[in-house]
């Protein structure tokens, strides 16, 4: 199938675990006054992108508070009704499981080897009661097939983790690489089949 329709991926604004480099996964911390400019610099920049071609658009999200909150202030931006966004749970970040709260410093004192276990192994690696990034994968590729048959223009809040999968999907990078795609949250990204161009917001 082809993404013929432009996806634009946005990732949520800063929160107060990233500033302390926790993990979050399906935990929640609330966004920090940077985070809200963030959100705020997003909905601007988007708003002037969906007006270059005007049409109908499909707003989904994660249903995480982090990205309610952020998709809220970017919905004001745009002028949308609340109720036009659709909350997805597939969109939701990889679950780390026990490790949800806590730093890698607190995690390496307990799994000395975690990080470079993972990073051998993106695709199968499974934090304690967590999920792989094959799980993520297959929950992600759900969406994107469903996007692509719904052939509109369609914008997604979501996380970093899962976000970058879904970008992979469509640039067709294997777990490897989706590992390591930047994940910013002062830019977000047009996506049509097998391409991405990054925009950066203002």
């Amino acid at each position: 199938m082809t993404l013929n329709a432009p996806l634009y991926m946005l990732r949520h604004g800063e929160t107060a675990w990233n500033t302390e480099r926790r993990m979050q996964g399906t935990k929640d911390s609330a966004l920090t006054e940077r985070g809200r400019a963030q959100a705020l610099a997003m909905g601007r920049t988007l708003k002037a992108e969906l007006a270059r071609t005007p049409g109908p658009t499909i707003f989904l999200r994660s249903p995480l508070g982090r990205v309610r909150e952020t998709s809220e202030i970017i919905g004001r931006e745009l002028g949308l009704d609340a109720a036009e966004w659709r909350d997805d749970p597939r969109l939701a970040e990889l679950s780390y499981g026990q490790w949800e709260g806590f730093s890698w410093k607190d995690i390496e004192a307990t799994h000395p080897t975690a990080l470079s276990d993972w990073r051998a192994d993106p695709h199968g690696y499974c934090p304690p009661g967590g999920e792989t990034h094959a799980e993520l994968r297959r929950r992600s590729a759900e969406v994107l097939a469903e996007i692509i048959a719904s052939k509109r223009r369609t914008v997604v809040v979501g996380h970093g983790v899962s976000g970058a999968v879904l970008r992979g999907i469509n640039l067709g990078l294997d777990a490897k690489a989706m590992f390591v795609l930047e994940k910013p949250q002062d830019a977000f990204f047009r996506l049509l089949t097998g391409i991405e161009e990054k925009i950066f917001c203002s």
